[in-house]
């Protein structure tokens, strides 16, 4: 049972693994031919919420069947007619959305049953004598229903649009439902080999006579691939006469070796004769390739290229996710030991081999490119050595369509991550066909490299095109957060300023948080906190909180001056938000009633201060009127005057002091520039507890000359991702980075980034060609060479 398991998880992870990357190719074809911008935003909603997922949404599905292994449920939906009344309760109950995925649901269901009835009876007889509970079609673990089922719960778990969502089970139709019968034939096969009821009577048989079809008798297969026969006395793959198997390896480091014996003789371009490439063991030197300069005839060019020719097609395909360099070397004293032959190379051709060699060890190390990209990329080891032998002066040509091939497959590939379905990736797909073309086309005629050069940039521009898309997206979210985040910040610096440590009446408070915030904030995304119109609005702010806590009557005057215009700019900020009428009146109506009553408690204030004055100066009179015999009354006039025109500060209707003064004690209100210069230094987000990085430091520095590099980013508790800085936010100061699809990876601030580039947590990756920063890496450890070389 558990081999049953196994199986159904493996066929289910790999189909559905295709599924959704159809459906991300559907998607996205569909939202580039979207007409309305809110259509395309769904669609691309979706492709982004189903790629957030998908690891999720497979690992859900196929936790989903093995579940129903473990215990059997009946998934098929209820099946009653449509016309019944119940089943018409039960629609009308149903939204539209549902009752369309229920309706596609059933019709997979039953187009499965009708066309594998007999594979999915025999199937739920041979299941029946294994499981403990009885097993019969609707309940089978592996049927349709249930299949359909789990697919359906993981997905109703992700929020996207009906249309995206019925592409969806359109691709799982198409590409996992219609090919369910293969996993039937092949579960069925696989009991029968374990011996669960190999003679089967198909119990449909007597049900399908009219117009039904016959069972498929099942044949044991023999030795070879599944699904092929070998004939009887055929020797099986891997032990033909002549056949490379690509497990041998006669050269350290796991370097392919070819059978002894093939390939080398008279029709390779040696002979035995005099004048021949080679001499033969009974000569003067033994079988084998002689050193440079041994005295042994060296190998003729053609008879080289001809020679690499033949290894170049006896290579395997590399599938492992770590690429082998090929040992030329070695191959080439393997063959010839085994013709019984020996010859040396050419001194240029010795040279050219020796710089390949250092060219593809180069790129094997390269940080640049994941694993199995580099595997695909080594297999051109052969194709360029072939290059560099036939024209010596291939290292000087930069242009030349080879390097530039190697360059373009690079250079697309440096952002690619391996997932664990990464041989259906369609770049890796790509570069596998065009290493194959290469591998199987190229002889002598370099045309196949502009070919393949000019296939492989078409599907490159789709690519970029496609990621260029995501990551302007993607950008221009992360701006608007940042900037909405900003100007929050810059808003919320203006009201500490004006109301820390300040009680302010509930009236003054709504029109600050509900009427005045908003203003400031559209403000401060629409004109910038540098522009007239926000140090206008800020200026109204703090007249506002003035009014309410100047004290009273100082500031009569300069209230009576200020109100008119105060209260015309608040009006004109309410009905600029469009609140309505009824809002308006209330909170204007409510600072007219604060306003009055201010007024009224500053009169009052004002005529127990006159009262008081006037008393003490009686008291004052009447004590020096004992002293005193008498006092003119003009004298006493004046001084009941004077005295109380000195104790009030003088006229009442003095000049207006620009200083708006607040009582002894209480914190003043900062002007206009203090508030903006505060808002100039108001930071957004939680502020990390980092190490300050010196201005000069080459980290910091390295900040500021990275746009649209492309880095390493590793974590202590997760794999490496590449990652490209694909926009610096400016109202945070933020480095945003993508990976290739144009998805956002992570956000940095430019402390955090220095930090991050110091400890190695981002490491820049090489700029540059590949096949070029090989060059300079030989031209730097090979010393002086007699090949032409230009980098």
């Amino acid at each position: 049972m558990n081999l049953i398991n196994q199986k159904t998880i493996q066929w289910l992870q790999a189909r559905a693994e295709e599924v959704f990357a159809q459906v991300d190719d559907s998607l996205f074809t569909m939202a580039e031919k979207a007409h309305q911008q809110d259509e395309q935003d769904r669609l691309f909603h979706a492709i982004r919420a189903l790629r957030v997922e998908l690891s999720d949404l497979v690992d859900g599905f196929c936790d989903g069947v093995e579940e129903r292994f473990r215990e059997p449920r009946n998934d098929h939906p209820d099946e009653e007619g449509v016309g019944s009344a119940a089943s018409l309760k039960s629609l009308s109950l149903v939204k539209d959305d549902d009752l369309e995925q229920q309706v596609a649901i059933r019709t997979m269901i039953s187009n499965v049953k009708r066309d594998h009835a007999e594979s999915i009876a025999a199937l739920s007889l041979r299941l029946d004598t294994l499981l403990p509970c009885k097993v019969y079609d609707e309940n089978l673990p592996l049927g349709p229903a249930a299949i359909c089922a789990a697919f359906a719960e993981v997905l109703e778990d992700v929020d996207i649009a009906l249309r995206a969502r019925m592409t969806v089970f359109k691709k799982f139709e198409l590409h996992l439902v219609n090919r369910l019968g293969e996993l039937y034939d092949s579960c069925n096969t696989l009991l029968i080999e374990q011996g669960v009821l190999p003679t089967i009577e198909d119990p449909l048989r007597h049900r399908n006579r009219n117009g039904g079809r016959p069972p498929q008798p099942s044949a044991p297969i023999q030795q070879g691939q599944q699904g092929q026969q070998v004939p009887d006395g055929a020797a099986p793959m891997g032990e033909m006469p002549g056949a490379y198997a690509p497990g041998m390896s006669g050269a350290p480091g796991g370097s392919y070796s070819t059978p002894a014996g093939a390939g080398f003789g008279a029709s390779a371009g040696f002979s035995t004769g005099a004048g021949g490439a080679g001499m033969a063991s009974n000569g003067n030197y033994a079988p084998g390739l002689m050193p440079v300069g041994s005295g042994a005839a060296p190998m003729a060019t053609p008879t080289l290229l001809q020679q690499l020719g033949q290894f170049q097609m006896s290579l395997p395909v590399q599938s492992a996710p770590a690429g082998q360099l090929v040992n030329v070397t070695e191959l080439l004293q393997e063959h010839l030991k085994a013709s019984n032959q020996s010859a040396s190379l050419h001194e240029l051709d010795s040279e050219v081999i020796r710089l390949v060699d250092m060219l593809f060890s180069f790129m094997l190390e390269d940080r640049n490119l994941a694993e199995p990209i580099k595997a695909q990329l080594i297999r051109l080891q052969l194709p360029m050595l072939k290059l560099a032998v036939a024209d010596k002066a291939f290292f000087s040509k930069g242009g030349h369509p080879a390097r530039r091939l190697l360059n373009e497959m690079a250079d697309a590939a440096i952002g690619w991550q391996p997932g664990e379905n990464y041989l259906n990736d369609p770049l890796y797909r790509e570069i596998s066909v065009i290493v194959d073309g290469v591998l199987a086309e190229y002889d002598q005629d370099e045309e196949v490299f502009v070919r393949l050069l000019e296939s492989f940039r078409e599907f490159s521009v789709r690519e970029r095109k496609r990621a260029a898309v995501m990551e302007r997206r993607t950008i221009d979210e992360a701006q608007g957060a940042a900037r909405v985040e900003a100007a929050r910040t810059r808003v919320a610096a203006v009201f500490d300023a004006l109301t820390a440590e300040r009680k302010l009446p509930k009236i003054v408070h709504e029109w600050m948080s509900r009427v005045w915030s908003s203003i400031l904030f559209r403000t401060c995304l629409k004109e910038g906190t540098g522009s007239g119109l926000w140090r206008q609005h800020v200026l109204t702010a703090r007249d506002l909180v003035w009014s309410v806590v100047a004290p009273m009557p100082e500031s009569g005057v300069k209230m009576r001056r200020l109100l008119p215009d105060l209260k015309k700019r608040l009006q004109e900020g309410a009905q600029s938000l469009s609140l309505s009428a009824g809002d308006q009146q209330r909170l204007l109506g409510g600072l007219e009633i604060l306003y009055r009553e201010r007024q009224k408690l500053g009169e009052r204030v004002e005529s127990e201060r006159e009262r008081r004055t006037r008393e003490r100066l009686v008291q004052e009179l009447r004590r020096e009127a004992d002293n005193v015999l008498s006092i003119p009354v003009a004298e006493e006039a004046g001084v009941l005057e004077a005295e109380p025109e000195a104790s009030l500060g003088g006229p009442l209707e003095g000049p207006l002091d620009d200083v708006r003064e607040m009582p002894a004690g209480e914190k003043a209100l900062p002007e206009v520039e203090e508030i903006q210069q505060v808002v100039s230094e108001a930071t957004a987000g939680s502020v990390t507890p980092l190490k300050e990085v010196p201005q000069d430091d080459h980290h910091w520095q390295q900040t500021y000359h990275l746009k649209d590099s492309w880095f390493l980013l590793r974590h202590p508790e997760r794999l490496p991702v590449r990652c490209r800085l694909a926009a610096i936010i400016s109202d945070l100061d933020q480095f945003m980075f993508v990976n290739r699809q144009g998805a956002k990876v992570g956000i940095y601030s430019r402390l955090e980034m220095a930090n991050a580039l110091r400890n190695e947590e981002l490491m820049p990756l090489e700029q540059g060609p590949l096949f070029e920063r090989a060059l300079e890496y030989v031209v730097g450890n090979c010393g002086e060479s007699k090949i032409a070389i230009s980098v």
